[in-house]
């Protein structure tokens, strides 16, 4: 299946490209309550409530009909997040961030929910691997492994592992109370009504306003004829024909598309050229088409258990929210083409009830969609009280505008 979004929010390593001036020689922030903090623990947190901020200033933006791309001389620090300067919701964000990672580890150890010892060997294993891998973007390496870029942000391996191990225990707390015998557990029933409130089952075909070399169709004819196709889909579609079948089709006719021009265009760069080149070109072109043919063979097996339903937020963005929510307006079983610039799609909304095996695949993720924000409060309530006791010093030396991303 699909996702034109990912269905939740989950904490993952991402790398962070930041470094951190002057602060070199503060290993350690102080304390909450009686829980010790590294410096590199408080800079994940740091990161972390950098990206929210951002993520709301650019929200902001994208409201006013910009970016922070279109602006000159732009910098976050200049705008206000939930009606506070950057910067301070940044602090403000971190400290909420580290006592809650104090309130886990505490309201566990009270509850006595712990990692086995698999569980904490396969974290610690996990950080050892992800610190020798080479970041790589598109396919290249940057010759720069994660360890060395999280290292450079001040971010020690123990650090990170560290989070990482809360985080488990967080999970654990959540499932706590929430899951079936929890302290406050969630009926199923209201899981499967969350899941059909807010998401859709969908058949789509995305019938590209392009020719076989890639270059935008712009005539009139050309789109008529691309809309023609798209209608000539959507009506299989509803006539009950396979999804699949219909889907594969299309694949098939963009390949062919893209072989014929290339074809075309190999005869104009071997127009005059030998026979003997013919020749060659023939045979070569033999050998390609039986390659083809074996590794055609072996996509068609992988794609008989693919899944090609899309599941769709109505939270979405993308492609766009004029395109989520006019999906959203189909009914169970009706379809209809959307025309995009660059795209028409073929659109069919499809019963979730159908797919039960939906329910079960992403009942976690939506048991966290549900309950997250709830379960923040609650770690907060747990830590309102619990006293900070940080270095001046330390405060000042990883404040968020000398950190550089």
């Amino acid at each position: 299946m699909r996702l034109l979004k990912r269905i939740a929010a989950a904490v993952c390593a991402v790398a962070v490209a930041v470094s951190v001036a002057g602060c070199a020689d503060i290993t350690k922030m102080g304390t909450v309550e009686d829980k010790e903090i590294n410096a590199g623990v408080y800079l994940w947190f740091v990161n972390a409530a950098m990206d929210d901020a951002q993520t709301e200033v650019d929200n902001q933006l994208s409201e006013m009909g910009t970016s922070a791309s279109n602006i000159e001389n732009f910098s976050y620090f200049d705008y206000n997040v939930q009606e506070k300067p950057f910067k301070q919701f940044v602090e403000e964000k971190t400290i909420e961030l580290v006592k809650q990672h104090v309130a886990i580890e505490k309201k566990c150890e009270e509850l006595g929910l712990t990692l086995t010892a698999e569980e904490e060997s396969t974290i610690k294993e996990s950080a050892k691997t992800l610190w020798k891998t080479e970041i790589t973007y598109y396919g290249y390496s940057t010759g720069t492994t994660y360890g060395e870029n999280y290292e450079k942000a001040g971010i020690s391996r123990q650090s990170y592992t560290q989070v990482q191990i809360i985080n488990s225990l967080r999970n654990k707390l959540f499932d706590k109370y929430y899951e079936e015998n929890g302290i406050t557990p969630t009926d199923q029933k209201d899981i499967d009504v969350y899941f059909e409130d807010n998401y859709g089952r969908f058949q789509i075909i995305q019938v590209a306003l392009t020719d076989g070399n890639g270059d935008k169709i712009e005539t009139d004819q050309g789109k008529a004829d691309k809309l023609k196709q798209a209608e000539g889909y959507l009506d299989r579609l509803l006539k009950g024909e396979d999804y699949d079948v219909v889907f594969h089709e299309y694949e098939e006719y963009v390949a062919e598309q893209e072989k014929l021009a290339k074809e075309e265009e190999d005869k104009k760069n071997n127009s005059g050229t030998s026979s003997s080149t013919s020749s060659t070109t023939t045979s070569s072109k033999e050998e390609s088409q039986a390659e083809d043919t074996t590794s055609s063979g072996s996509s068609e097996e992988e794609e008989e258990e693919h899944d090609h339903d899309f599941l769709l937020n109505k939270a979405d963005t993308s492609p766009s929210e004029a395109f989520i929510k006019w999906a959203f307006e189909l009914k169970d079983n009706e379809g209809k083409v959307y025309k995009d610039t660059n795209v028409y799609y073929v659109v069919v909304r499809k019963p979730m009830k159908e797919r039960e095996d939906w329910y079960e695949q992403y009942r976690s993720d939506l048991l966290h969609e549900m309950k997250d924000g709830e379960f923040n409060e609650i770690l907060n309530d747990f830590a309102k009280d619990y006293k900070v006791d940080f270095s001046g010093a330390a405060l000042d030396a990883y404040a968020p505008d000398k950190i550089k991303r």
